[in-house]
Order: C-alpha cells, then structure tokens, then sequence
C-alpha cells in the first residue's frame, strides 16, 4: 500500500509526540547520526534548545550506546552535562533514534512498547534505507532491531 511521505512524516511526528507525552517528558527528537530530523515539541524556543543542541552535537555517538553498554565499545558520558535528568533512546536497526527527556526514563521504556513498533513500522514506510542495519544486512523477513537504553539518576 502506498503512502506519501508527507503523510509517514506526520505520522511519525504524532507517534513522537505520544511518545513524549506518555513519558511526560519535555523534549523528544527523532534523529539520524547527522542530527535532529523531527522533535517535540516544534518550538524549542524555551529551554528544550539545550537539548536540541545536545542531540545534535552527540547524534552520532549516540548510537555506540548499546555497544557501550553490552561492554564491547568504551565511551565518554555524554549526558554528563545533564546530571539531574533521566533519558530514554531507542534505536532502529542503528540507523535512527529517538530520545526522549523526561522524569521516569525506566517506566518509559516499560511504557513504551507497542507505540515504538508502531513508529518502528511507520519510520521504516518513511525512509526504506533503514530496514538494513548499519552493517548493511537486510531485515526483510525478520523484524526489525530496535535497541533501547535507559539513562537514569544515580542513586542517592
């Protein structure tokens, strides 16, 4: 079935949008390794421009998290910077990622579930490059990766 790319754009904008707002979250962007492609809310006129910055300036390391965490890839802190804010990233196939800032990280990812297969299925309508991994092999007749990550606060 076919469907305009305008129509899977605003799509995965609503889906971002949910998605922060499920989270109560301030600021959520879609991203690729060479920046910001959609973000909520539109206008980050207020604080949210840090944020903005933050993604843009870390799009593409922030896809070595997983492999940082799975402890095959060493990495700096990039949410250093942000000592008392928790943020949750998801990412498809290694080629695109969501982050979203909000008070509860852990009970977003738990949250999160069916509204991220949900967009996983319209960004990857959107953009057909993203149904191949970043190391090239297609997932046409699997599913798709999606890996999540959780930043949190340290315990008091």
């Amino acid at each position: 079935m076919f469907e305009s790319k305008s129509r899977l754009q605003e799509d995965a904008r609503s889906l971002l949008e949910a998605l922060r707002e499920l989270g109560e979250g301030y600021y959520a962007a879609l991203f690729d390794p060479k920046g910001v492609l959609l973000e909520s809310p539109d206008d980050t006129s207020g604080g949210e421009w840090v944020l903005r910055k933050l993604v843009q300036a870390n799009a593409e390391a922030f896809f070595r998290l997983p492999a940082a965490l799975r402890g095959s890839e060493e990495m700096a802190d990039l949410f250093e910077d942000f000592p008392d804010r928790e943020f949750f990233l998801a990412f498809l196939n290694g080629r695109v990622g969501v982050l979203v800032a909000c008070p509860d990280a852990k009970g977003l990812e738990d949250a999160s579930g069916k509204l991220l297969k949900v967009l996983a299925d319209r960004l990857l309508r959107y953009n057909p490059a993203w149904r191949v991994d970043e190391k090239g092999r297609g997932l046409f007749f699997g599913t798709p990766r999606l890996d999540t990550v959780v930043i949190g606060r340290p315990a008091e």
